[in-house]
């Protein structure tokens, strides 16, 4: 991490570089940063307005997803059957 500022329109902003920026505490934004620290990358921001926010926190997508599994792919779609495979990888 480096820290140095610049000046945009005559203000002296204060700018922190870091090897990656994750967008975002839902679900998808703890699994990108916890991807990217597993691929090596160790300097990274997480921004957010606030911790634990996020779509599938508020909204119930997840919920949302198991009933919508069949607009995608050919074999026939089985809650239970997506349970285990999770499992089995531990999750």
């Amino acid at each position: 991490m480096t820290q140095h500022t610049m000046t945009i329109a005559g203000h002296e902003v204060p700018v922190v570089d870091r090897q990656a920026v994750v967008v975002g505490t839902g679900s998808a934004g703890y699994c990108a940063a916890e991807r990217l620290y597993d691929m090596g990358v160790t300097d990274i921001a997480i921004v957010t307005d606030r911790v634990d926010a996020g779509t599938s926190r508020n909204a119930g997508s997840d919920k949302q997803t198991y009933y919508k599994l069949t607009l995608s792919g050919g074999d026939p779609d089985s809650v239970r059957d997506m349970a285990e495979t999770l499992f089995s990888g531990g999750a």
